[in-house]
């Protein structure tokens, strides 16, 4: 079980105490006064908390499973092959796979195949507004024929295929990974994303283990 980071002329290998955070309890707040009761807005705020609970509940079913679970692996879960676009594809045509594949990530690859990047919808649709990442609006808009590796996380985390699933799972919650490329010495193997822990938490555990 390995995780490495990797970009362009990069694969280095990155031991566990340096990718997870280190598990502190959070201070306790003061309670604050009883507002006036806004019935819409607390059942809007209801509904965005139980989603968010039910998600990270399901990674955390995956990370506290006794020792003695079997362990799921990446290779097991992770969906091969993978689409992928090049640095040197255009900002276009990486807009067309997300279109029409309906994908949120893509990985970047180089012509032997090693991965060397990883490309959103959320980071191309704020290059193309001419957004920087905190949403503060750029002078100069961005082409459609930019490069996709002006616009592309490098490096970026991968994990071998022999990773367990919970490790990748708490990445998922603790660093706000939305996928994570599947390697085998550099090259790409396939790709694991939130959709895939969620229904390998449904398929493959028994329920009382996770509710």
């Amino acid at each position: 079980m390995f995780f490495y980071i990797q970009g362009p002329n990069q694969h280095d290998l990155m031991p566990l105490d340096k990718v997870f955070q280190q598990r502190v309890v959070n201070k306790t707040e003061k309670i604050k006064k009883n507002k006036t009761l806004d019935e819409k807005r607390d059942h809007q705020t209801a509904q965005k908390h139980h989603q968010l609970f039910s998600a990270e509940y399901a990674y955390q079913a995956i990370d506290e499973l006794p020792e003695d679970v079997p362990a799921l692996y990446a290779y097991q879960v992770m969906t091969t092959p993978v689409v992928t676009v090049t640095s040197a594809m255009t900002v276009e045509h990486a807009l067309t796979l997300f279109q029409t594949k309906r994908f949120r990530h893509l990985p970047v690859i180089s012509a032997d195949g090693r991965v060397t990047g990883m490309v959103s919808d959320r980071d191309l649709l704020q290059y193309l507004a001419g957004l920087q990442k905190t949403y503060q609006k750029n002078l100069a808009p961005h082409k459609a024929s930019d490069k996709v590796e002006l616009l592309m996380q490098s490096p970026v985390l991968t994990a071998s295929k022999e990773t367990d699933l919970r490790y990748i799972a708490r990445l998922f919650v603790e660093r706000r990974v939305g996928a994570m490329p599947i390697v085998a010495d550099g090259g790409l193997e396939g790709m694991i994303t939130r959709s895939d822990i969620l229904h390998a938490v449904m398929s493959h555990y028994e329920l009382e283990l996770w509710i």
